[in-house]
């Protein structure tokens, strides 16, 4: 008995949907393993009067936390692309379409998490090579003075009593006289990138391009509405880099990098999902064609026995696809 071509086409939904997740799952967990085994860091030395590095520790009381930000982000947008991609069927009266919904979605979320998965790595393991240390650093090191004399007497003592005015390259010490936690020490050597700032720049300009696509916003009239939609994200995303330079957990470099970096890894990963917004189906996903999606109509072989096939050609017609509005 044949099988239905309906069931295979669902079968392959289904298992591009399996595959795509798995790696995702894999390389997530792969990335925390070897994030949370990494010991490598560059230890830069400091100068005790920099004051770039003298902010007060404000970690404990800072405006925006790592964990709820990601979790309500991811989460709210999530609803969002759900909401979305549902009000597209029911404009377009194709709500029955559940194949069509399902890889749909399946590609919005799954551009969502790549643009936050790429980002999370690629800032983290930045933060390791760059080393740069945190506005805090110096009110977590806890400088020990005592240790700080005792390597100043052994400069003298070596070059026979040269002044202090010499000691060093701007009279930079490393972390061996900080009396203070040293994990702690080790995360204020992370400032750069701002790991928050990339997080929801990248979100958030994925959302953006992602509502631009879905509401087709270079086609049609009546966009003024549509622009102020699509823009919305955006204004969440600039407040987060302005909560940590209040809390004094990054440098105006570190969020600027952050932002240019989420911003990037956002165009590129909707890109590969989605056409140009100015494309006639930017609201399709790229892929759909790889899936056989298309409509297959009834034609009548003889007086008693009736067919289906796939109709493969599009029509040529002048209607332009429907638009949400």
């Amino acid at each position: 008995m044949a099988i239905d071509k309906k069931y295979i086409n669902v079968a392959k939904i289904l298992g591009a949907i399996v595959i795509d997740w798995f790696f995702v799952y894999v390389i997530f967990r792969t990335k925390n393993e070897l994030y949370a085994r990494t010991t490598f860091i560059v230890e830069r030395k400091f100068s005790i009067n920099d004051q770039s590095i003298s902010y007060p520790y404000l970690k404990s009381t800072e405006k925006i936390k790592w964990t709820p930000l990601k979790n309500w982000v991811l989460a709210i947008t999530g609803v969002i692309l759900f909401v979305v991609e549902v009000l597209k069927k029911v404009f377009k009266r194709k709500i029955k379409d559940w194949r069509s919904f399902l890889y749909d979605g399946n590609q919005a979320f799954l551009g969502l998490y790549l643009t936050y998965l790429i980002t999370n790595i690629f800032c983290d393991y930045i933060k390791n090579f760059a080393g740069r240390l945190r506005p805090s650093f110096l009110a977590v090191c806890d400088v020990d003075f005592e240790k700080v004399n005792a390597q100043y007497l052994q400069f003298q003592n070596v070059t026979g009593g040269m002044s202090l005015e010499s000691y060093g390259p701007r009279n930079l010490f490393d972390a061996s006289i900080c009396k203070g936690d040293p994990s702690l020490l080790v995360e204020e050597r992370r400032s750069f990138p701002s790991g928050h700032t990339s997080f929801t720049f990248t979100t958030m300009t994925y959302l953006t391009l992602y509502l631009a696509g879905q509401l087709r916003l270079y086609h049609g009239t009546c966009r003024v509405w549509k622009y102020v939609v699509c823009s919305l994200p955006l204004f969440f995303a600039v407040l987060v880099p302005f909560s940590r330079l209040m809390d004094y957990r990054h440098h105006w470099e570190d969020v600027v990098a952050g932002a240019l970096i989420g911003f990037v890894f956002a165009l590129t990963v909707y890109y590969f999902m989605y056409p140009p917004l100015r494309d006639e189906n930017c609201d399709t996903p790229i892929n759909r064609s790889r899936v056989n999606l298309t409509k297959q109509k009834k034609v009548k072989v003889d007086d008693d026995e009736e067919v289906e096939i796939v109709d493969e050609k599009p029509k040529t017609t002048d209607e332009k696809p429907e638009q949400i509005v």
